[in-house]
């Protein structure tokens, strides 16, 4: 617990999830006429519920929760070592404490608490987001973020053709052991990847208290699972898109691949979508096989920001070796 006269900054503290609430949405709902209040549901399964536990540091006015740093950690295979990356999520400040307390202001002094309490080379040696251009700049200026890469989507516009998903690929409820298998076959090719296993995306996209996502897995005669996809129509860059949220198919098994992408454009007629939409590093093979089959890079705003602890992870290394998708953030 740090003091700061009549502030105080310390880790979550059972309770607390009520007046990170409040605070929450009366700063989200200023700045976004279309927010949508979060509820303690959803709080509920993002922390409470999350495989990894709870990461949150909150500043405090008197008893009031004033602001919070938050991260949601992802088991993360950094070269054959299971290590955490931390997603930062839900940071906020109210409005009228912004510029309260010395230069650097209250928010900063929160984020590193953040840092002392969860991060560092012998904890999450990565905290990573993305963030909206203003939040970079402070957290540059202040915190040490450096940019990973901007990010260019691939976008497929709507075009005729089938609306029903073609034989061989199957809707999934939930994912079992065999999710891991199929990942162990994709990570040999990354450096660094969070684990695909039932519990990290059984939590993400199953369980999912507001969202509802359509997974889709392909199997071999023996019933293995050969390939995953799973998508969601969202109202993001523009309205109704339908979002490929994560793709979890070997290189090697292009056929594979083809039934999904089918699939998921199948999907996106039968919704009546504006367009398709996903994030594939630039460097994997299917970032070229997408754009084979008419899917066409769209240079947007988004960028991966992060802070490292760790000697070995510079940003322009982990550009060219971590595997993430839209899956590893809370965009959709």
């Amino acid at each position: 617990m740090s003091n700061f006269g009549e502030y105080t900054i310390r880790p979550y503290e059972p309770g607390d999830e009520h007046g990170i609430l409040e605070g929450f949405n009366l700063v989200f709902g200023a700045d976004n006429p279309r927010h949508v209040e979060r509820t303690l549901e959803e709080w509920r399964w993002a922390f409470d519920r999350h495989p990894r536990g709870r990461r949150i540091m909150v500043a405090l006015h008197n008893d009031r929760i004033v602001g919070q740093y938050a991260g949601i950690a992802y088991r993360t295979n950094l070269m054959g070592e299971e290590r955490d990356f931390v997603h930062m999520v839900d940071s906020f400040m109210v409005h009228e404490y912004r510029a309260r307390y010395k230069r650097p202001g209250l928010f900063v002094h929160t984020v590193l608490r953040f840092f002392e309490e969860f991060c560092g080379f012998d904890k999450a040696p990565i905290g990573y987001g993305v963030p909206v251009e203003k939040h970079f700049r402070l957290g540059h200026q202040f915190l040490g973020y450096e940019i990973v890469r901007t990010h260019g989507l691939l976008v497929r516009e709507p075009s005729p053709g089938p609306t029903e998903i073609p034989e061989g690929v199957e809707r999934l409820s939930r994912y079992d052991e065999q999710l891991r298998w199929l990942y162990d076959r994709c990570a040999g090719d990354w450096a660094v990847s969070a684990f695909r296993d039932a519990e990290a995306l059984n939590w993400r996209f199953a369980d999912h208290p507001r969202f509802e996502y359509v997974i889709l897995g392909v199997r071999d005669d023996a019933g293995i699972l050969r390939g995953t996809a799973v998508y969601r129509t969202a109202d993001w860059i523009l309205p109704r898109m339908g979002v490929l949220c994560e793709w979890l198919v070997p290189p090697g098994e292009p056929e594979v691949g083809e039934k999904l992408r089918l699939a998921v454009e199948a999907l996106g007629r039968s919704e009546g979508t504006s367009a398709l939409i996903t994030l594939i590093p630039d460097w994997s093979p299917w970032f070229a096989r997408f754009q084979e089959s008419h899917w066409r890079v769209w240079p947007s705003h988004y960028f991966m920001g992060c802070r490292s602890w760790h000697p070995r992870l510079e940003q322009m290394w982990l550009k060219d070796h971590w595997w993430y998708q839209l899956s590893d953030v809370d965009l959709v």
